[in-house]
């Protein structure tokens, strides 16, 4: 997400109006359609997270919600460098962030998946 952000406040500063990301065709706007969708999987994301928390709030549930936050701290320096690697791969071409910001979104995306099954009690 940091290197979507100095496009999206370029991006911002030059256009005044809504984007249409059906009809995005410049790098700007391809970027800055990426980043929106990304924040969207990102806020989901972080709902499902603070859901599965909520889950094992119980005091007989304290180490496995202690391990599932340790685990998920992980999984975000995990992701960021999985990313970050996917970014490098790029880093030639304008399709760089636009690449950074699907993978951010893949893996958010599975990791949503994951978290929603741990959530189920067997």
């Amino acid at each position: 997400m940091k290197h979507l952000m100095p496009l999206l406040l370029a991006a911002c500063a030059g256009h005044s109006y809504a984007l249409d990301c059906d009809k995005a065709s410049s790098t700007i706007e391809i970027n800055q359609c990426a980043l929106q969708e990304q924040q969207k999987v990102e806020r989901q994301l972080n709902a499902t997270y603070q859901e599965t928390l909520k889950v094992f709030a119980s005091a007989d549930d304290a180490s496995t919600k202690t391990k599932l936050v340790d685990a998920q701290r992980l999984w975000v320096k995990f992701r960021e460098a999985d990313c970050q690697a996917e970014y490098d791969k790029w880093k030639g071409g304008t399709i760089r962030n636009v690449m950074y910001s699907g993978c951010m979104q893949e893996r958010a995306k599975q990791r949503i998946k994951e978290l929603e099954s741990f959530q189920a009690r067997g």
